[in-house]
């Protein structure tokens, strides 16, 4: 004899309601949940219909929801759904920490104070408009940010059924402004370079004066194109001073985390950028003195440090970088220790061509490289109307 057909998933079955006592009624019914499952799901209420429609607003929750127990639909608070889908970030093994440290500081300052009094359903595309033009009028990298992480968090909620589509998809297309890179001039580096030697070193200053420190990583930044991150993670066993030329092993990078502090993570920015790069003299004989410092034992000491033998906080470094700019006259002009990164680029690329610029800064293709770091040569090349000439009219 065949048996009772299986309920599809996220259906129920018959509503059945009992008198419990006076004024107590209990309405259930079998759903058949997300995981395949059937549980029996009630509601209790003062009369027969109260009841059932208690039990029946149950059901449509759990209807849309991805999962047992789980309340979450369109008219729910759209900071509750910003929550879950932070929660869920934070259990994905392929983020990052720090990834996961920028998502949470973002959501908190970029999206969640526009939409906090909103429910899910209530961000629509004309909301979403409004958002973003507002956040494209103080800049547009805040109001990319903030459509990442919109779409992202929208998207969560249509695999979970709690949205039939993602709203994010039919607003307007955000074109980005044009962008030229800048590399440093040469009579900029040397401002740099000068103050960076001065600073704090003048006789009668109160205060601590200067350890150098910044005034290296600087050298070392101009003479390897790194990352800022990636120069305060070189450890002492990085560096091959005996080949030729001496070369530096670029494997990690300093990452700064909200409970963790400064730690130095084991691969850099991405796992392609780990990268064995030579290096000029004027870097080596930087890197040869912070050696120097050091005891040739411990092969796992960074080369830059603060006074109590802990890594150097980028922040901190980038702070002083600043102060160090404001004693050249160059502030204002958007020169950060990324500036280092992007005039080397520019070299590479002119002398040596876009794939070495690539290769020398980590990066899989030379479209970002000449995107973002390669400041365009447009000097004016006396071989194109050499060849030109060929069509001159006959004599």
């Amino acid at each position: 004899m065949a048996g009772r057909p299986r309920l599809p998933i996220s259906t129920f079955g018959s509503i059945t309601t009992v008198k419990l006592g006076p004024g107590r009624f209990r309405a259930t019914t079998v759903f058949r949940d997300w995981d395949g499952q059937c549980r029996q799901v009630g509601a209790t209420r003062e009369s027969r219909n109260a009841a059932q429609a208690a039990l029946k607003v149950d059901l449509a929750a759990r209807m849309r929801s991805g999962g047992v127990g789980d309340s979450l639909d369109a008219s729910s608070p759209f900071p509750v759904l910003a929550a879950a889908w932070m929660e869920d970030v934070m259990l994905d093994v392929d983020r990052s920490q720090g990834t996961k440290d920028t998502y949470q500081r973002e959501l908190r300052v970029l999206v969640v104070p526009f939409f906090e009094n909103f429910t899910i359903r209530e961000v629509t595309v004309g909301r979403i408009e409004l958002f973003l033009r507002q956040q494209r009028a103080q800049s547009y990298p805040r109001a990319k940010h903030s459509r990442t992480l919109l779409g992202m968090i929208l998207a969560f909620a249509v695999r979970r059924e709690i949205i039939p589509r993602n709203p994010m998809k039919e607003t307007s297309r955000m074109k980005k402004p044009p962008h030229t890179p800048k590399a440093l001039t040469p009579d900029q580096i040397a401002a740099i370079r000068l103050a960076a030697r001065e600073w704090r070193t003048e006789q009668g200053r109160m205060g601590p004066r200067s350890d150098g420190q910044v005034r290296d990583i600087i050298e070392v930044m101009l003479g390897t194109a790194t990352r800022i991150g990636e120069v305060l993670a070189i450890r002492q066993c990085d560096v091959d001073l005996d080949a030729d030329p001496p070369r530096l092993n670029i494997s990690g990078t300093l990452v700064v985390h909200n409970k963790a502090g400064v730690h130095r993570q084991e691969h850099p920015k991405t796992h392609e950028s780990n990268r064995v790069i030579g290096m000029p003299p004027f870097a080596v004989e930087v890197i040869r003195q912070r050696l120097a410092l050091l005891d040739p034992e411990d092969a796992e000491h960074l080369l830059f440090y603060s006074r109590v033998g802990t890594p150097l906080a980028p922040y901190n470094v980038r702070r002083t970088f600043r102060e160090i700019l404001r004693n050249t006259g160059l502030e204002g002009l958007n020169i950060t220790p990324h500036s280092f990164r992007r005039t080397g680029a520019t070299l590479l690329a002119n002398e040596l061509g876009m794939q070495a610029a690539a290769d020398m800064l980590g990066h899989t293709s030379t479209s970002t490289t000449k995107a973002h770091y390669a400041e365009p040569d447009r000097t004016v090349k006396s071989e194109p109307a050499e060849v030109m000439q060929r069509l001159a009219p006959p004599p």
